[in-house]
């Protein structure tokens, strides 16, 4: 039996003492009343040794007297279980508390192996937005990261908003909420209607919002997006700052997973590219080689022609010089 259902095992029996208690103290006033009726309607004389104890005055003080001394006993014994049934309710609470706390830690351990178990940079912000509403009871969310190129904020996943919303939000760094919680790098728990001038271009929400959340996810050198949950006026739960603390912790363990998810990606992405260059070079070197392949191969065609070329021009060199000869001879005779 652990500690929560024993202090419930103790309440009961506090609670099945007060009823035996009353229905005492009920018995004995009905007890009392009868007494006090067959006394009235005493129809018998009453011994001469027991008239001077058997008196009514007597009887009635007695009777009296009894009944006080029994009141004061039930509201003192009363009082002593109230006060002990407080002090289990207390302890009840308090082990809850612990429990929860307990719970979350625990969550908070789980979700951080998930999430650096994963290198996916989309899959790891899923997890971190399904781990933070596990985490602390949400109802609606997001993960909002820094583009620091356009300096935007840009919903990265979400849960419990429209469509239409995720697709177009688009928030400068240093306006609305998110984009104050990243300027500044300071987490906000807000509750109820939030004061529209304290943060610029801040539009009020159609949608009821009973508590929030919003921390900054950052590294040591700077922030790189956020994380906002809130709960809706069908719920019952309201934020508090060991939620905000929680959240908080949450926030500094997963940005580093997102980090190195996005490491991963650029570098695999510049892998992807060195390998579609060294296939893009050898396919090169191939056209390459298969040209010079060719070009040796002009080279012996043409050295065939040179040399036929060479040949011909000594064949009619030697024409030329047997004509001369003859041509010579002829005019000798």
């Amino acid at each position: 039996m652990n500690k929560q259902t024993n202090y419930e095992f103790q309440l009961k029996q506090i609670e099945k003492r007060r009823w035996q208690l009353w229905m005492m103290a009920f018995l004995l006033i009905v007890a009392f009343a009868v007494t006090v009726s067959l006394l009235s309607t005493w129809g018998y004389e009453i011994p001469d040794t027991l008239e001077v104890f058997m008196t009514f005055r007597v009887l009635r003080t007695g009777l009296i007297v009894m009944s006080i001394a029994f009141c004061v006993y039930i509201v003192e014994r009363e009082i002593k279980l109230r006060a002990l049934s407080r002090s289990l309710l207390e302890e009840k609470i308090k082990i809850s508390s612990l429990n929860q706390k307990v719970q979350q830690v625990s969550a908070l351990l789980q979700a951080g192996k998930a999430v650096n178990s994963v290198l996916d940079a989309k899959k790891v912000v899923d997890i971190i937005l399904k781990a933070a509403f596990d985490l602390l009871g949400a109802s609606q969310g997001s993960i909002m990261m820094l583009n620091e190129k356009t300096n935007l904020l840009q919903i990265a996943n979400s849960y419990g908003l429209k469509e239409e919303i995720v697709k177009k939000a688009r928030i400068k760094v240093g306006e609305s909420i998110s984009g104050w919680v990243v300027k500044t790098g300071k987490p906000l728990l807000l509750s109820g209607d939030v004061d529209p001038e304290k943060y610029k271009n801040f539009a009020k929400k159609i949608r009821f919002i009973q508590s929030a959340i919003v921390v900054p996810l950052k590294t040591k050198d700077h922030n790189i997006g956020v994380l906002s949950l809130s709960v809706g006026k069908e719920n019952s739960k309201k934020f508090d700052k060991y939620d905000l603390n929680t959240a908080q912790v949450f926030a500094e363990q997963v940005s580093t997973a997102i980090v190195n998810a996005k490491l991963f990606e650029q570098s695999k992405e510049a892998k992807d590219t060195q390998v579609e260059l060294n296939e893009e070079l050898k396919s090169k070197n191939k056209e390459l080689n298969k040209a010079n392949v060719e070009l040796k191969e002009a080279n012996v065609e043409l050295e065939k022609f040179n040399k036929l070329t060479v040949d011909r021009e000594l064949q009619m060199i030697k024409l030329k010089n047997a004509i001369k000869k003859l041509e010579g001879q002829s005019k000798a005779s």
